[in-house]
This record gives structure tokens, C-alpha cells and sequence, in this order.
């Protein structure tokens, strides 16, 4: 499988003015990311996550450090940026366009005309729901519908990698789903795909890969089984006294409030279930199931976020 982004001890520094030191925004940066997934690149704001998009793209260039995308260091080369396709946050269009005119402005710009452009505006369209639209003005198109050309854009070339900058921040549950569906029909296709997002549910039910960085350094990297591994097991009992449950919290469990009945109890991975199980016998209360539950990505976020923010203190 070819890597289509690469970078090694990648850096970037921003000079400061004479009132201002100098902000280093990306750390040593190694990361490699494979043709055909969607690799989430996640982080509190302020990380580096659009500092490495902005050198990726070639719109700013490494303090130190390299970079290859598309088996390419020369990544400001047409050709190569012809194969990219971008889709920045809160992406803007004139609102006096209309939806496929937007399409045929962007296509042009990647040298597409005639039945060339007008192919790939049609297949765009048609991939991001937007039939019925394509002729009405930007202006009367909610924001669901801009988030939906704007992704028609990033694909008019056709590209080998896409990079999505929050491509589903304020889309309602609908839209979320039918942008997300688009995202990972793509990535079946063969298509690779540089995530950059907030919602992380959204990141969690898509990504092949996940990393996070904190002001400017990588914390964690790998696939999302690897990272998201089991803490807890879940134990769903029914009380069979009064006393039941104040038993439980005597001998160390702490349930939760009860749903039908039923209270639920979080055993970290690092108590023996079988002795859980014990203190819910001796409770005199009815098991109802058991079920391990690994950690959410929003769960690895802050707790890998927070980890950092702590070290930082030490060492300030």
C-alpha cells in the first residue's frame, strides 16, 4: 500500500516581532498516512492540526524538517496539487452563484473545460446529493447545502487525497449522517483522506487512524482498535433489598441511578471481575448482564489532552 502523506521531524516556527517571542507551532512532526483511509487529525485549538494542513498544501513553507505527499517533495507543483482536493473550514462562495457555477469556476481552476468540466460537475453533484439544487443561488442554500458544494468542490479534480477541515460542524443529525456516508463511500473508493474535526463520534464511527497532537507535538497515534482498548466492564444489576444498593457502595462499587430497575456498574479494567461479581453476590442483588465497554474517542481525547496539559505545568 503507497504512503500518500509523509513528514519527518517537521517543524514550524513563526518568528516573533520585537514585542513577541517566537511561537513554535509544529514539533517534530513524523507521521505517514496510507492510500485508502481516513486518517483523523485531531486536537484542541492551537495544536498545529491547520498549520500542517497549510504546509501540506504548500501555502507555507517547514522551518526544518520534510515532508512528501503523493510520493512528491515538491508538493507546490501543479501537478501534484491537481491530485488534492481541499475542503477548509467554513469555506465561503459568493452568494450571487449558483451551486454548479461554483463547481465550474473551481474545475476551471484546475484546468478542466468543455465535456471534461462538464462531466465532473455532474458526478460531483450527483455524489453529494445536490441534483435538485445545482441551479439555485448560493444564498438561498442552507448551511448543509454549502457544506455539501463544498465537498462537490474538493472532488471536482477528481483528487487522490482529500483534506476535510470540519466538514460537519453544525449540520443537523440528517446531514451529518449523508456527508458522512459520502466520506467513507469515497474512502471505499480508494481515495485517501486527511479528517480534521471536532465531532468526535462523527471521527470514531469512520476512521481507519487517529492522531492527537497538543500545542504542536503528537501524544498518540495509531488505528482506532488500538487506541480505543477495553477499560471497563459494565454489570446491569436489580436489587433484591432495600439495603442493596447502599451494600454495594460499602464494599467499593459505586452504581449508578437506576434506568427500569436497573443500576449500572462500571468496573475499571484493573479490578478483577470475578471479584465485582463477588461484592454483587454478597449485596444480594440480581445480575441482569455484563458487557466489557472500551473507551470512546472522546474519552482517549481528554484524557490524552489533559495528560498533556499536566505535564506542561510540571515542566513550566
Amino acid at each position: 500500500m503507497a504512503t500518500v502523506i509523509e513528514t519527518e521531524n517537521l517543524c514550524k516556527t513563526y518568528e516573533g516581532t520585537v514585542r513577541s517571542l517566537d511561537v513554535t507551532a509544529l514539533n517534530n512532526l513524523s507521521i505517514s498516512v496510507e492510500e485508502g483511509e481516513i486518517f483523523a487529525y485531531l486536537g484542541p485549538n492551537g495544536s498545529g492540526k491547520t498549520t500542517t494542513v497549510k504546509l501540506l498544501l504548500g501555502l507555507i513553507f517547514p522551518t526544518k524538517g520534510t515532508m512528501r505527499v503523493l510520493g512528491r517533495s515538491d508538493i507546490g507543483a501543479p501537478d501534484v496539487k491537481r491530485r488534492i482536493g481541499y475542503l477548509p473550514e467554513g469555506a465561503y462562495y459568493p452568494d450571487f452563484l449558483r451551486g454548479e457555477e461554483v463547481l465550474k469556476y473551481y474545475g476551471q481552476l484546475y484546468g478542466l473545460y468543455g465535456k471534461d468540466l462538464r462531466r465532473r460537475i455532474d458526478a460531483t453533484i450527483e455524489l453529494v446529493g445536490m441534483e435538485k439544487a445545482r441551479k439555485r443561488l448560493i444564498r438561498n442554500y442552507s448551511k448543509g447545502m454549502r457544506q455539501r458544494i463544498g465537498l462537490a468542490q474538493a472532488l471536482i479534480s477528481d483528487p487522490q487525497l482529500l483534506i476535510l477541515d470540519e466538514p460537519t460542524t453544525g449540520l443537523d443529525p440528517i446531514a451529518r449522517k449523508e456527508i458522512r456516508d459520502v466520506i467513507v463511500r469515497l474512502r471505499d473508493e480508494g481515495k485517501t483522506i486527511l479528517l480534521s474535526s471536532h465531532e468526535l463520534l462523527e471521527v470514531e464511527m469512520i476512521s481507519n487512524r487517529v492522531a492527537i497532537l497538543f500545542e504542536g507535538d503528537l501524544k498518540t497515534i495509531g488505528t482506532v482498535e488500538e487506541l480505543l482498548a477495553l477499560r471497563e466492564t459494565v454489570i446491569r444489576v436489580r436489587p433484591e433489598s432495600d439495603t442493596a444498593i447502599a451494600d454495594l457502595r460499602a464494599a467499593g462499587l459505586e452504581p449508578e441511578d437506576a434506568v427500569n430497575g436497573l443500576h449500572e456498574v462500571r468496573v475499571p479494567s484493573e479490578i478483577p471481575l470475578y471479584e465485582a461479581l463477588d461484592k454483587c453476590r454478597n449485596a444480594k442483588v440480581q445480575i441482569d448482564s455484563i458487557a466489557p465497554r472500551r473507551e470512546t474517542l472522546e474519552e482517549l481525547f481528554i484524557r490524552t489532552v489533559g495528560a498533556a496539559s499536566v505535564e506542561k505545568e510540571v515542566h513550566a
